[in-house]
């Protein structure tokens, strides 16, 4: 991870969950996970991600990787480019 990213600080789910977490861009197509933590970024895309819901504690299902990432969190698909799903640190389930 960037040092840049971890200085800023993450909003985390509490739990064992923390030490399986990979970023989203890790998990495979087709696989739901709970989402632990969202790295705090230079350009507050956090807050843009919380609005969409992809908040720690949430499950996600991946739902696509390519074009863009596209997952279901309850009732919604969110599509986010690599950027914003490097950001997204979930336990797979």
């Amino acid at each position: 991870m960037d040092p840049k990213l971890s200085e800023l600080g993450t909003t985390e789910a509490s739990g064992g969950d923390a030490r399986d977490a990979v970023p989203l861009t890790h998990l495979p197509t087709g696989r739901q996970a709970r989402i632990v933590r969202v790295v705090h970024d230079h350009d507050g895309h956090w807050r843009k991600l919380s609005a969409l819901g992809i908040v720690p504690g949430a499950t996600v299902y991946l739902l696509q990787r390519f074009p863009t990432y596209a997952v279901r969190v309850g009732m919604s698909t969110i599509a986010v480019d690599t950027q914003l799903a490097q950001l997204i640190w979930v336990a797979p389930m």
